[in-house]
């Protein structure tokens, strides 16, 4: 459970890697709530300090799969920011868990200007009036750029004409040391998922202005990536894992687990100590404003349509220099393994690949093998255009 791999995990075990965010959830309880054991699964995960560091494992192959970002999965397809690794994308660990969080001496400025902050597209706006009168950057904290968090903050940015630039500066910070780099002003504002969010609000170092689902409502937030060659060599085994991760999101959305999830995470293996006080809090640990969660609502299903809506945002903001060609979306995100995984369930899915993105601000129904299958709205943020 640390990043250290040892020889004897190099056998039989299956290598996992994740970031220390409650979106972990779904690998870690699969280990530690007996999931992957009653799949006959040994399952060994490995914590990683950044999202580059898990991207280099998986592309040497010291990990064999991973908790991955949604951009990430094509990213490192395509060779973006480093070597590219044949990866798939089989299912959906979460849906939402970002948010933008403004710095305490920040957020004053933005309330001073009397826009509406509790509205995103507002809150926006106080940005850029903040900007256009500052004699200093602004500066934005980003986890990775092949991050779902980036392109959201890019469409939130947008929606009241803004965009990183000599006003507002990118800093790169790895999720676990966002909250330090808030409280001691190495950042202004902090993209980043949650428990970190929770905690500056808690510790009273920022407030969160908008969330990942105020951009756009239920994205593909992490999603399970393994490496091409190894699914291909061990197919009953991506399928007990698959098995295994449904099952465990599945539980992970019954309330009546969080205080036992609480007490796991809270391991030093995992996210540690510093997720202590939001167990006091009920449900708080997962954030009311930021809706994060894990398998109601086709969670799980690994959309093609929402894979192109990436993959357009993507080449729509600043990265598209450097996303030439177009991946075969079908052979990374696999939405018919899904089907057959989810039938030796008895779980029904879509029968179609493809939706209309952004149509919905509402759960709605679509046609599954055996009825109609409930889907999480859609919507995006007003300005955030189609690319």
């Amino acid at each position: 459970m640390t990043d250290s791999i040892n020889d004897a995990e190099m056998g039989d075990s299956i290598r996992l890697g994740f970031i220390p965010l409650l979106d972990a959830a779904p690998l870690i309880m699969a280990v530690e709530a007996g999931f992957f054991a009653e799949e006959g699964l040994e399952v060994s995960l490995h914590r990683q300090p950044s999202w580059a560091s898990l991207r280099d494992r998986v592309g040497v192959g010291m990990l064999d799969g991973a908790q991955m970002l949604g951009p990430m999965a094509l990213a490192i397809n395509m060779g973006l920011g480093a070597p590219p690794c044949p990866v798939i994308s089989p299912m959906v660990l979460s849906r939402n868990g970002n948010a933008i969080t403004a710095r305490r001496a920040l957020y004053e400025q933005l309330a001073a200007t009397g826009f509406d902050l509790s509205e995103p597209s507002e809150a926006a706006r106080a940005l850029a009036r903040v900007v256009a009168s500052s004699h200093e950057p602004i500066r934005l904290g980003i986890v990775y750029a092949w991050s779902s968090h980036y392109l959201q903050l890019l469409d939130w940015l947008a929606s009241a004409g803004l965009s990183p630039g000599p006003g507002l500066e990118l800093v790169t910070v790895p999720p676990p040391e966002m909250m330090t780099a808030l409280a001691y002003g190495s950042v202004d504002l902090a993209c980043v998922g949650e428990p970190w969010n929770s905690l500056m609000e808690y510790h009273g170092l920022g407030q969160i202005l908008a969330t990942g689902c105020q951009v756009w409502q239920n994205a593909p937030e992490k999603v399970l990536g393994v490496r091409r060659d190894w699914a291909e060599a061990n197919p009953e085994k991506l399928r007990a894992m698959m098995r295994a991760v449904i099952r465990c999101c599945r539980w992970l959305d019954d309330p009546v687990n969080r205080e036992l999830i609480h007490r796991i995470l809270v391991h030093p293996n995992y996210l540690g100590s510093a997720i202590e006080p939001l167990g006091d809090q009920g449900q708080w640990l997962f954030h009311p404003r930021v809706h994060q969660h894990f398998f109601r609502q086709s969670a799980n299903f690994p959309w093609l349509s929402q894979a192109e809506w990436l993959l357009s945002r993507m080449r729509l903001h600043t990265q598209g220099d450097q996303v030439s060609g177009v991946p075969d979306l079908g052979s990374i995100f696999r939405p018919d393994l899904y089907r057959e995984v989810a039938e030796s369930l008895s779980l029904d899915a879509p029968v179609m690949d493809y939706k209309d993105e952004g149509e919905h601000r509402q759960p709605f129904v679509v046609e599954g093998f055996r009825g109609q299958v409930e889907v999480a709205s859609d919507a995006l943020i007003a300005a955030a255009g189609r690319g």
